[in-house]
């Protein structure tokens, strides 16, 4: 049986990728910084800490490994340039020269459909061959990562295979997608923007871990990228209205214009960050480079994916959703006043 290495094994994604492994009996040695928090990984998981911008401790990873499954990445919008390029890319190009030197079977690298950067693109659904323009650094690294990953695939004889995930979320996360179910969660009465029918790309994270999973298995994978998206094509107006539902709050109708919303967002996020970065010495609460994106609609097509073979768990994304609420229930991450909420999203 082959064995699996999961890099970022704690994070939100990685550690759902574990869970899945362990649910199907498969071999697989989880990998994360010393300092990371375990609680995720299933019980008895086999666990070496390694920080993947040291070569010297990727090596000893890779010892009896057949297959990499590589989500490990700082996501920080508002992250340096340097880190990111140190991680994001750096990280990946140690990954892949440490693998091809131990013989690895295969890689299955992380991206994001961020890469497309806010394109208007004339004909929808957005394939894996339309080009990429990333605006943001994040995207712009993960682009990056891309490229080191085709390199090996195409040029140094290491099989390499990149998914590409929309607005992943799910339980467990907290930041990105979870931002908004945060924002809706304290809010006493949620606004539902009618005229924003935008698509959200929306993916569970168990599903972009199975995903990765299934392709680590496909011959025919080898170089290829696979946009990874549910089959709701869910929009921001229906997102906002599905999860106020599950909270059982009540809805106001509103109409914004989209460029009004978006500079004011990014004024905003201007003040959030300037009061995060000189008083609070924390994380802003807005950040400007995901509002850079609207107003685009993030129509990816999964089409690739489901022609390899694979069947979305997640496909109506109101099953996801119900199920993050009860996460974020469990966790009594709804039984604090807003308030205490905002405290603990500003010590981060």
């Amino acid at each position: 049986m082959e064995k699996y290495l999961v890099t970022g094994a704690c994070g939100f994604t990685g550690s759902h990728v574990c869970d899945i492994l362990a649910e199907r009996d498969i071999q697989f040695l989880a990998t994360d910084l010393e300092s990371a928090d375990r609680q995720w990984l299933p019980e008895g998981a086999e666990f070496l800490p390694a920080d993947i911008t040291d070569p010297d401790s990727i090596k000893p990873l890779l010892e009896g490994i057949d297959i990499v499954l590589h989500p490990a990445a700082v996501f920080d919008w508002s992250a340096s340039e340097e880190l990111l390029q140190a991680v994001n890319v750096h990280g990946m190009e140690n990954i892949c020269a440490a693998a091809k030197e131990a013989g690895v079977k295969r890689v299955v690298s992380w991206s994001t459909s961020g890469v497309y950067g806010d394109q208007q693109f004339d004909e929808l659904p957005i394939t894996e061959d339309y080009p990429c323009k990333p605006i943001d650094k994040y995207s712009l690294s993960k682009y990056r990562q891309d490229q080191i990953a085709l390199r090996y695939s195409h040029e140094e004889g290491l099989p390499t295979t990149i998914i590409r995930p929309g607005v992943v979320y799910g339980p467990r996360s907290k930041y990105g997608a979870m931002q908004i179910f945060d924002a809706l969660s304290m809010a006493p009465i949620i606004p539902i923007p009618e005229n924003f029918t935008f698509k959200l790309g929306t993916v569970h994270a168990r599903d972009i871990a199975a995903a990765a999973i299934f392709v680590s298995t496909k011959k025919e994978a080898d170089g290829e990228i696979y946009g990874v998206v549910d089959d709701s094509g869910v929009t921001m107006r229906d997102f906002f209205r599905m999860i106020a539902a599950v909270l059982g709050k009540p809805t106001i109708p509103i109409f914004v214009p989209p460029k009004l919303a978006k500079y004011g967002g990014l004024i905003a996020a201007d003040i959030s960050e300037f009061i995060a970065k000189n008083i609070t010495k924390t994380k802003p609460l807005l950040e400007k480079d995901p509002i850079r994106f609207f107003p685009i609609s993030l129509d990816v097509s999964n089409r690739k994916i489901r022609e390899l073979g694979y069947e979305f768990q997640y496909s109506d994304v109101r099953l996801g959703i119900i199920e993050t609420i009860d996460f974020m229930r469990d966790e009594g991450m709804l039984d604090i006043s807003p308030i205490e909420r905002l405290k603990e999203l500003i010590r981060g």
